[in-house]
């Protein structure tokens, strides 16, 4: 099952706590990229500053995303103000490309 999380992140101090846990953060993603299969900041402008995150998962459920997410040194640190999680599905017309992802995230 594919799913999507979407952060936001708080406004203050936020650039200190990237300053310090950017590292272990990094690390944290390749460490679970059997399951967090794309992830990125997000960023009002190609070259702004972050004001937030998108991940792609593969899990089986929403609670094993919960669970990944809770360990994630930026959250642990209160770098995140909102944290939304959704099931993602495939448009009509998208299931080639969504086959595709899906054996892309498996290797």
């Amino acid at each position: 099952m594919r799913w999507v999380a979407l952060f936001e992140d708080k406004k203050e101090g936020a650039a200190d706590i990237r300053a310090r846990f950017t590292e272990a953060h990094q690390a944290y993603l390749r460490a679970n990229s059997d399951k967090i299969v794309l992830a990125g900041a997000m960023r009002p402008q190609p070259d702004g500053v972050p004001v937030g995150g998108l991940w792609v998962f593969e899990a089986e459920t929403k609670e094993e995303v919960e669970a990944i997410i809770r360990q994630d040194p930026f959250q642990r640190e209160g770098l995140r103000s909102v944290t939304r999680i959704y099931a993602w599905g495939t448009a009509p017309g998208f299931e080639a490309r969504a086959e595709a992802f899906s054996a892309l995230a498996a290797r």
